[in-house]
């Protein structure tokens, strides 16, 4: 088995050498409509035609959102959930009970399908029902705890509002793996602007350039 795991990207995986290390967690930030729901879908979507079950757990939008929309990119998680090779959790987080109830979710999904890929969608919106830093920090850790056990990579994705410029919740980027920033703007003419950033990713000779990309019916495409 190789070490690395296609993101079912072939330009991101050569900017990955090769794709992500197994087992390893890669945090991947961008403002809204920048594409992580695509990339992270098209990730899990990679496994099961690989055979390797994955589990997508939904904190920001529904499940039945998620896969009417990915239809539109060519990835139908339909046929795989059928087969059992993907698994897609429609979770919401109202008070720090519930936290633990959809750790227990993803646990289960990932043991019942022998899981080896996870896509967290997202942190903030999992974190959404917490008031204090430190019930934050605790779940980060729980999480980050889930995915040890299981041995799953796993992409967990972070939402950075249209005013920040922070990442996340501060925890996550130093136990995270791998980083990816994925960056739109409007510049000049109102034309609108995407470009990925590699800022970290242990153990992988990744590029350390901007990439220009674009989305369209068949996906991202990477400027290499």
């Amino acid at each position: 088995m190789s070490e690395r795991m296609s993101t079912g990207n072939e330009q991101l995986d050569s900017l990955l050498d090769g794709g992500f290390l197994r087992n390893s967690m890669i945090l991947l930030a961008g403002k809204p409509g920048a594409g992580k729901t695509i990339l992270s879908s098209r990730f899990i979507y990679q496994g099961a035609l690989e055979d390797e079950p994955g589990v997508y757990a939904c904190f920001a939008e529904t499940r039945k959102r998620l896969i009417q929309d990915m239809k539109k990119f060519g990835i139908d998680f339909e046929p795989m959930i059928r087969r059992r090779m993907i698994e897609v959790l429609d979770l919401s987080i109202g008070s720090e009970t519930e936290v633990q109830s959809a750790l227990n979710q993803i646990f289960e999904a990932i043991t019942t399908l022998r899981a080896k890929r996870l896509v967290v969608d997202s942190v903030a919106a999992m974190a959404m029902g917490l008031e204090t830093e430190f019930e934050k920090r605790h779940l980060i850790r729980l999480l980050y705890r889930l995915i040890l056990k299981t041995g799953c990579t796993t992409i967990a994705i972070t939402d950075i509002p249209w005013n920040s410029v922070k990442i996340g919740e501060s925890i996550e980027e130093f136990v995270a793996d791998g980083i990816m920033l994925m960056q739109h703007n409007y510049e000049e003419a109102s034309t609108l602007k995407r470009r990925l950033r590699i800022t970290k990713m242990r153990g992988t000779n990744h590029s350390r350039k901007t990439h220009k990309y674009t989305i369209s019916a068949r996906g991202l495409k990477f400027e290499m």
